[in-house]
């Protein structure tokens, strides 16, 4: 009978490391060395699987798509892969989740991964530079999600980060706030770059001045990042009033401040967040944030791709999914 379950004892012997060293490499990478990572990833392509939902798949007979996702650890990220899952499975292809940087030091192995496992196509999440989105495409038809490229004719599915973050800071001054910081992300993805100019474009044309060391930017979507952030703000003489936040993560890490420094929310602080994540709902006060159809991104997305896959000849038109400011108690009483 024919084994259509690749185990990790199968890799590991394979790879000549432990099934410990296995599941790190699948669950936390990051305890592991670069050498024994690519050792282990050898191995799974040489086996033909592949990672879905924590389960180790073969990959021999359905087509294989690959998500390529900057990291695991932001839940936004994951109802994405959701998203792209249900559309894959639906029209009988396989997704395969890679979570790494795409840069000058990864993309030829990222490109060999293509050719190894004989990928159908490619969804990038990850901002890509137009050369390196020229080399992928030169191997497999591609989708950018959520992140693009706004100098490379390439097909996306992504919001107006710009509009959306543009309402929430309007949202934010209609609430009598004048004194707002804002917590963003690095600075190397569109999306923070965007929502930044919304931001501070909006308050201009409201003559609100931001000082600059209100204005923080953390190189991942981390909780204690963001706490200890809002911490040395609000531990200041002179404290914002309100918060705008790229992720409910973030909101949640400002709620948490609040409540050390005796502030109440929304009375003394007001919070929005990004994504409307599960956790936005789960605080205590539940918070505001701009609704972002993170599901909806990775489903389109893979339908654009196989659209692509399946018409080679035609050009797929890219897509921009409407976002919804969402009043909850962080910044009103409800």
């Amino acid at each position: 009978m024919k084994k259509d379950k690749i185990t990790v004892a199968d890799i590991a012997k394979k790879a000549g490391v432990s099934p410990a060293t296995v599941s790190r490499v699948l669950r936390h990478r990051e305890l592991v060395k670069s050498e024994t990572i690519q050792q282990v990833e050898n191995a799974m392509s040489a086996l033909g699987c592949l990672l879905e939902k924590g389960t180790i798949a073969a990959a021999t007979e359905q087509p294989l798509i690959i998500l390529n996702v900057p990291e695991l650890d932001n839940v936004f990220y994951l109802k994405v892969i959701d998203g792209a899952l249900v559309s894959a499975k639906a029209h009988g292809y396989r997704l395969l989740i890679n979570d790494s940087p795409l840069d000058r030091s990864s993309i030829y192995s990222f490109i060999n991964l293509l050719k190894q496992v004989h990928a159908a196509g490619v969804i990038l999440l990850n901002h890509v530079s137009k050369e390196q989105l020229d080399m992928i495409h030169s191997v497999v038809p591609l989708v950018q999600c959520s992140e693009y490229n706004e100098h490379a004719d390439y097909p996306y599915v992504s919001i107006d980060d710009y509009s959306a973050a543009t309402s929430a800071a309007e949202y934010i001054v209609s609430c009598n706030c004048n004194k707002i910081a804002m917590i963003n992300g690095p600075m190397s993805f569109k999306y923070a770059v965007k929502r930044q100019e919304g931001f501070l474009d909006t308050l201009r044309k409201k003559d609100i001045s931001v000082r600059p060391d209100w204005i923080v930017s953390l190189p991942e979507v981390n909780y204690q990042m963001a706490y200890s952030a809002v911490c040395r703000l609000l531990n200041n003489e002179i404290r914002p009033n309100a918060f705008f936040v790229i992720s409910d993560v973030f909101a949640a890490a400002v709620i948490r401040a609040a409540k050390r420094f005796d502030l109440r929310i929304p009375e003394d602080i007001i919070v929005v967040g990004f994504d409307n994540l599960d956790i936005s709902i789960m605080t205590c006060p539940t918070i505001t944030t701009v609704n972002q159809p993170s599901f909806q991104l990775g489903y389109s997305a893979c339908e654009l791709l196989l659209d692509s896959i399946n018409h080679p000849d035609m050009f797929p038109k890219s897509l921009i999914l409407d976002t919804e400011l969402i009043i909850r108690e962080s910044s009103a009483k409800i």
